[in-house]
């Protein structure tokens, strides 16, 4: 089961929101430590970090299995199931520890399954997925478009473990063969946790 087959079946609230413990707000600092940069890659499976410095807009640092970098972020007020929350969304060019879109579109090409048609997505996803757990990052990283959701919401009663639920995605610049055009890394971090 691929890191795309999962997010299928996650529902919106894990995908786009995140717990916000009682009494904490987004005008204060906060650090937020996932203990798996993604659950299902292997090479992933580091700690991650999103530091945002605290007020309505600033950086958001990002430490961990990609390398070191800052994506600018606003806050805004958003509603998950009726529960009112805040959220941190920002874009950025960036450079990543990631293998090379070139290396990566050759990998999946001899990867996936030859009997698929070329507009077969799924195939395609999974071949990528399959080659992002065997390549190693190319050595100057590559250059991506990191966008970055992290909501946060004040539910009491939230049973999942975790203290915030973090979108990432992380698209290479340039075209690609992938049957959208756009080449996307989609890490799920897992285990996240604020520091209190």
């Amino acid at each position: 089961m691929t890191g795309y087959t999962i997010s299928r079946f996650l529902p919106p609230l894990a995908m786009f929101g995140a717990l916000l413990l009682p009494g904490e707000t987004l005008a204060a600092a906060l650090k937020l430590t996932c203990g798996r940069a993604d659950v299902m890659n292997p090479r992933w499976s580091l700690p991650m970090t999103f530091a945002y410095p605290g007020g309505d807009a600033g950086p958001v640092t990002v430490s961990g299995a990609f390398g070191d970098f800052s994506i600018a972020v606003k806050r805004s007020s958003m509603s998950i199931q009726g529960e009112a929350g805040e959220a941190l969304d920002g874009t950025a060019k960036v450079r990543v520890k990631l293998p090379s879109l070139a290396g990566l579109e050759a990998c999946i090409e001899q990867t996936r399954d030859p009997a698929s048609k070329p507009d077969d997505k799924d195939a395609f996803l999974n071949a990528r997925d399959a080659c992002l757990q065997k390549l190693a990052p190319a050595p100057g990283g590559a250059d991506v478009v990191a966008g970055l959701r992290i909501g946060l919401l004040a539910d009491k009663g939230d049973s999942s473990g975790e203290d915030g639920f973090v979108d990432l995605r992380l698209r290479y610049e340039g075209e690609s063969r992938a049957p959208d055009g756009a080449m996307t890394v989609e890490p799920l971090p897992s285990q996240c946790l604020l520091e209190k």
